[in-house]
């Protein structure tokens, strides 16, 4: 087994972050305080998915998160008990939209940015892709 850096153990933050969420919001269906709406379902499926992935192939669990997360973001999966989505808008006719989603989900993306930017460098890149793909090839063949 790999041994794995320290910036490597801190891209779990995140990650861990959204699944004490998750538990608390099992907790409260237990509890008998919520009922879990597809959002809440859909995102309780994704989170070991997310977990498989870290630990499977690294940079791919990093990448994984981010889109969780930013799918998160736009209201597509909720961990919360309560689903607040909020609209900021610029000028009094609402002319235009500035934020659409939930606001916990942007202080989660800022915290997995700051913690595992670097794995996004060059991502809009063929390059990029490339490299990615061989790395998830090289894995397949070579599991350890």
């Amino acid at each position: 087994m790999k041994k794995r850096s320290i910036r490597e153990w801190l891209d779990f933050i995140p990650l861990i972050i959204l699944t004490i969420t998750a538990v608390l919001l099992i907790i409260a269906r237990l509890n008998g305080e919520i009922l879990l709406q597809w959002k809440h379902i859909f995102g309780l499926m994704i989170l070991p998915l997310n977990w498989i992935t870290f630990f499977r192939m690294h940079k791919l669990g990093v990448i994984f998160l981010g889109f969780t997360i930013l799918i998160g973001l736009f209201g597509l999966i909720s961990f919360s008990p309560a689903i607040s989505i909020h609209e900021i808008w610029y000028g009094k006719d609402r002319i235009f939209p500035i934020f659409y989603g939930q606001s916990i989900f942007l202080l989660w993306l800022i915290i997995h940015m700051i913690l595992s930017l670097r794995y996004y460098v060059g991502i809009l890149t063929k390059k990029y892709w490339e490299e990615l793909g061989r790395d998830i090839n090289k894995k397949k063949i070579n599991p350890n």
